[in-house]
């Protein structure tokens, strides 16, 4: 087929049973479907994108383990959606300075006549300078709790109306100490918190948007009946196991207000529950009933009034799917009493190749109708419908979904068989999880955190107000207890407004969102150069890509229900809805971090294995971190028709402004930590998504010595296979496995591009080193002709070795690493090889060699996207030889951005090849023009 843009696309191979669904032959328009077609087929085809993508980890054997967590700070998580549940009824919260989990609820007291009432007006604010109201006050001598609603007038947002936040303060000798927040981005803001009798507090009231606010916030107090008593923390995981039974949400966290507003985990907003459904859904509510499934390819065109109609016999408590690819297609779900449950439309404009779903819970037993028609009914002239599949789902009470295997969900998370834990509220929460990280890392085996907001552009609109500032400090708290963070970079769609807090923080992974054939999504914030509370070093933001779809592409997760109904007086809350944003791909990041932590923690050389949650720290984060960032793959050429609004640029390893490292590879993460390489592998890269790997990844153990890797194109396979115009690029790197770079950022060691489908990249190690863990990973970055989806794959062959006869060493010094355009940095390098050797340097093109100041530099050449800069003495084995050079940053702008210097290189003679120095690369930062 052609999209608009004129990129030549074929339909990809997505229907593997060709000659079956042939033979069923084709159905007039109009006609029931379900006679002829062929059933019971599972075509993991039609399932949602992220489940296929992820079903490739959950062969090698990782789904996420139960006895270990993900979390999130967010609106809520619906545990009465069968893929987010059930929950095994456990609260934390903070009592005396402890996270503990009360065993039994106190009867509450209400203290009659006893509140406070205040009101004013606020107004405006901004990001940069917050407008805030205080109004102190005294508890009375008998209170224990008190409880806080704040409303205010105007209200509604997108109307230009106001956002306000609720803090409570308590006084102490050093000042004010912050004890509870409700930043929810919603009104009313609602605080529920134990207080000291007769301690003075006080209310905070605060704006950030340009707007002025007439507020009422309105407070009484409590007390309890009995001694409050703390159960033992083996609770938590007391009945987690695999089964459909077992509890899938295993903590909640509402210390903003004490459980005051629910009795059970609810979201009253959707959004936590939608992006705990892509981290780590059970896929339980979709799980399809394989003797239901109808299956067929019309390859047909569907004119004006023409439908194609499928029936589907389905239980009360189940449910009803259609999936279908085509262009102009509208896919409907009737019930049998007629009524239209669902609807979906696939629009010539949509990114997720050309695929349409749409699913419904069955509330009664009956006959239920998928109608495919051209999109729009009769305001179009026809649509094109070229393969569907309908059928039932299982009863979420008969199945556990994908916790561990059959049968497939259609809406799946990344991790289904991690537990999940949810953190009610945005900054509050995050607060109070820095405050206690290790105790949260120790009672829940946290692994990872998602945090889906901020104060610029995110969802929900929360903003993280007074704690603004501490929010960075606090991401660092919690990565020290073990715990990585991944963050939304922003929706804000231009790199100056981008990534704020919690993304911006230098510990946490920073996510931007794509279309699932990798083309980055419009809204999606670009990168941002920024100090955090250390304020020691520049550093740079996004690092990774991942989808969260376009906005006419949404990406399918949980439904929350009404959360202040009664279930009688509601639905079966089993649905989905589509939502997108970089909300949305950073949990498909913290699901795959689930993964790839139980690889680590059980797969994993000894070196870079991750210990017990309880025992995690910041260095096992970093090395996580790492394992993520050193796998993604640069974009620039694969996905260049469908990325919308930011173009992302060739780094060949570096960090670009809009999509970090590249699109996160969840294969190949796990590969980089749990596959030994050593020797010769056959290996293919694809472009026919996400059935294909963009990236392979192993590890290899070596010491003293050299390790060479090589990666060498043989031949193209798939249908479409006949519009290469030559051979692929593909780039190999080798990383340090065990000490990443600054903040978790990938430690390249040696590089090399395969412009033709050939590269080999060379490390040696000092004479008296220790083994070491190196990371090999060889990525797709070209192929010419085609474009991701495409039925394309290229084989080749991957040779990892290790030798002990040459051995080198070598340190890199400069100025620093941060530098305004224009500006001068010094350069010294030494080698110390242990044969005669040739040394040179490699910096990015965009710096500029001063080599009438650089005595020892022979001469500059341009050569595979970099600068090699040649010494003109050899080095001396087995003695220590320095050079320096100067180098000039680029003076503009728009070369704002994270530059790789090195790693160094030595070739002992004609018989060896350049070999990087292990340990002489370095990241530099140029971030503004020259003044």
């Amino acid at each position: 087929m052609t999209r608009d843009d004129g990129t030549n696309l074929s339909r990809r191979n997505f229907l593997r049973s060709t000659g079956t669904l042939a033979a069923a032959g084709l159905l007039g328009a109009g006609a029931t479907g379900s006679a002829a077609a062929a059933t019971g087929e599972l075509d993991p085809d039609f399932f949602n994108w992220r489940a296929r993508e992820a079903s490739r980890v959950w062969d090698r054997g990782y789904r996420g383990r139960p006895d270990r967590t993900i979390a999130l700070t967010d609106s809520g998580i619906e545990a009465r959606h069968p893929d987010l549940g059930p929950w095994n009824g456990v609260r934390a919260t903070v009592r005396n300075g402890d996270l503990v989990i009360p065993k039994s609820e106190r009867e509450r007291i209400d203290l009659a006549g006893e509140g406070e009432s205040f009101s004013g007006t606020i107004g405006p604010g901004t990001f940069a300078d917050p407008t805030t109201k205080t109004h102190e006050f005294t508890t009375p001598t008998d209170a224990e709790g008190i409880d806080v609603t704040m409303t205010w007038t105007p209200g509604d947002v997108d109307g230009n109306g106001e956002d306000l936040e609720l803090y409570l303060d308590r006084q102490t000798e050093d000042g004010w100490e912050r004890v509870a927040a409700s930043t929810t981005g919603s009104q009313p803001e609602a605080i529920d918190n134990y207080v000291k009798s007769g301690h003075t507090y006080r209310f905070v009231v605060e704006t950030w948007l340009n707007v002025t606010a007439e507020y009422e916030i309105s407070a009484g107090y409590y007390a309890f009946e009995g001694e409050f008593e703390a159960a033992d923390p083996s609770v938590v995981f007391e009945d987690v196991g695999t089964t459909a039974d077992d509890p899938k949400t295993v903590g909640w966290f509402d210390e903003g207000t004490r459980y005051g507003l629910h009795e059970k985990p609810r979201d009253p907003n959707g959004h936590g529950s939608h992006c705990a459904s892509i981290m780590g859904g059970t896929g339980r509510a979709s799980a399809i009933d394989p003797e239901t499934v109808t299956t067929e390819a019309p390859g047909e065109v569907l004119a004006l009034g023409d439908t194609r109609q499928y029936e589907v016999q389905a239980e009360a408590g189940t449910g009803v799917f259609g999936s279908a690819y085509g262009t102009a297609i509208e896919l409907l779900i009737e019930g049998p009493d007629g009524q239209e449950l669902d609807a979906a439309t696939l629009t010539s404009d949509s990114g997720i190749t050309d695929n349409v779903v749409v699913e419904a819970p069955a509330e009664q037993s009956g006959t239920y109708t998928v109608i495919a028609r051209a999109s729009g009914g009769e305001l179009v002239s026809s649509g094109d419908l070229e393969s569907i599949s309908v059928g039932a789902f299982t009863d979420p009470q008969d199945t556990n979904g994908d916790r561990t295997g059959s049968p497939v969900g259609l809406h799946t998370g990344v991790a289904p068989n991690q537990s999940l834990v949810g953190l009610q509220g945005l900054s509050g929460p995050t607060g109070h999880l820095a405050d206690h990280a290790e105790a949260f890392a120790d009672m829940f085996n946290m692994r990872a955190v998602n945090m889906s907001w901020g104060y610029v552009g995110g969802l929900p609109l929360g903003s993280v107000g007074g704690i603004l500032d501490s929010i960075p400090a606090g991401i660092k708290d919690i990565a020290q207890a073990g715990i990585l963070t991944c963050a939304a970079a922003g929706n804000a769609a231009t790199p100056a407004n981008g990534n704020g807090s919690p993304a911006i923080a230098d510990e946490c992974i920073s996510v931007t969102a794509t279309g699932p054939l990798d083309g980055l999504s419009a809204y999606s914030s670009g990168g941002l150069g920024a100090l955090d509370e250390d304020e020691l070093d520049q550093y740079m933001k996004p690092d990774v890509s991942a989808p969260g779809g376009y906005v006419d592409d949404l990406i399918n997760a949980a439904l929350t229900g009404d959360a202040n109904a009664a279930e009688s007086e509601q639905p079966a809350i089993r649905d989905y809805t589509g939502k997108a944003g970089t909300s949305m791909a950073t949990p498909f990041t913290t699901g795959v971090a689930g993964l790839v932590s139980q690889a680590m923690e059980e797969d994993a050389p000894a070196s870079i294995a991750l210990p017990a949650p309880a025992a995690a720290d910041l260095d096992d984060v970093y090395r996580l971190k790492q394992v993520l960032l050193a796998t993604a793959s640069e974009t620039a050429f694969t996905a260049a028709p469908f990325h919308r609004a930011h173009p992302a640029t060739y780094e060949f390893g570096g960090r670009d402004p809009y999509e970090g490292f590249g699109r996160v590879n969840p294969d190949a993460a796990v590969d980089a930590v749990t596959r030994e390489l050593s020797g010769s592998s056959d290996e293919v890269l694809g472009l026919n998504l996400p059935e294909d790997s963009r990236a392979v990844a192993g590890h290899v153990q070596a010491g003293p010595g050299t390790v060479e890797a090589s990666v060498s194109f043989e031949y193209y396979s798939g249908g479409n296979k006949g519009q290469t115009k030559g051979a692929p690029h593909v780039d190999l790197f080798v990383y340090d496995a065990e000490e990443p770079a600054q903040y978790g950022e990938p430690n390249i060691v040696a590089r090399a591009q395969g412009l033709q489908g050939d590269a080999s990249a060379t490390v040696s190690l000092p004479r008296d080193s220790e083994t070491r863990t190196f990371y090999v990973v060889a990525k797709l970055v070209d192929v010419p002709g085609a474009v991701n989806g495409d039925d394309v794959q290229a084989h080749c062959t991957l040779d990892v070795s290790v030798e002990d006869g040459f051995f080198v060493s070598g340190t890199r010094e400069d100025d620093g690493s941060v530098f305004t355009g224009g500006q001068t940095n010094q350069v010294t390098v030494t080698a110390n090889p242990s044969t005669d050797s040739q040394v040179r340097d490699v910096i990015p093109t965009s710096w500029t060699v001063l080599t009438d100041y650089s005595d020892d530099v022979e001469r500059v050449e341009v050569s595979n996207g970099v600068q090699y800069v040649y010494f003109t003495e050899r080095a001396t084995a087995d003695t220590e030889t320095s050079y320096t050079y100067f180098a000039e940053a680029p003076d503009n702008v728009s070369a704002s951005d994270a530059y790789q210097f090195g790693p160094q290189e030595v070739k002992p003679g004609e018989a060896r090849g350049w070999v990087a120095v292990s340990g002489t690369g370095e990241t530099n930062y140029v971030v503004a023009q020259s003044t």
